[in-house]
C-alpha cells in the first residue's frame, strides 16, 4: 500500500494512503512526511514515531507512555466485568480477600507497568508486556 506518515495540524502523527495515479513523492513533499511500508511500523505506537530528515525512528519514552495508556484502557475494560463479580460476591457475603487483592492489582496495573517499562529499551520489549503479566 502506498502510505505516508506525517504530522497533521495538531502535531499528531497520521497515516495517509495515496491512491494509484497520484504522484506519491509530490504528496509526500506537500505533507512533509515519509513514505512507509505499513508492515515496518507498529500502528499501536503511531504517536511515538519521530520524522527526521525523511526517516522515521521510534521515541522509546513516548512508546512507554502509550503502552501504559493501552494497559489502562485494557484494565478499564476488565474492571467492567470484574466489578460485577465483586458486587455479586459482596451481596452473597462470599470471602472477599482474594477479590480485594485482585482488584488492587487491577487498580495498580498502569503504575506497575510504568515501573516495569523503565528498564525496557526497544519496542519489542515494551510491546511484550501485557495486562495479564501484571495480574
Amino acid at each position: 500500500m502506498r502510505t505516508i506518515l506525517h504530522r497533521n495540524n495538531n502535531d499528531e502523527n497520521v497515516l495517509t494512503t495515496v491512491a494509484a495515479g497520484y504522484d506519491i513523492d509530490k504528496v509526500k513533499d506537500a505533507l512533509k512526511g515519509v513514505i512507509i511500508d505499513l508492515d515496518s511500523i507498529d500502528q499501536d505506537y503511531l504517536g511515538a514515531y519521530d520524522i527526521v530528515d525523511n526517516n522515521i525512528s521510534i521515541d522509546i519514552e513516548k512508546a512507554k507512555k502509550i503502552k501504559v495508556d493501552l494497559i489502562r484502557e485494557q484494565r478499564d475494560q476488565v474492571f467492567i466485568t470484574f466489578d460485577k463479580t465483586y458486587d455479586i460476591a459482596l451481596r452473597d457475603e462470599i470471602d472477599m480477600t482474594e477479590l480485594k487483592q485482585q482488584r488492587q492489582r487491577l487498580k495498580d496495573a498502569p503504575q506497575t507497568a510504568a515501573y516495569l517499562l523503565t528498564s525496557h529499551t526497544i519496542l519489542e520489549q515494551i510491546n511484550s508486556l501485557t495486562l495479564q503479566d501484571l495480574l
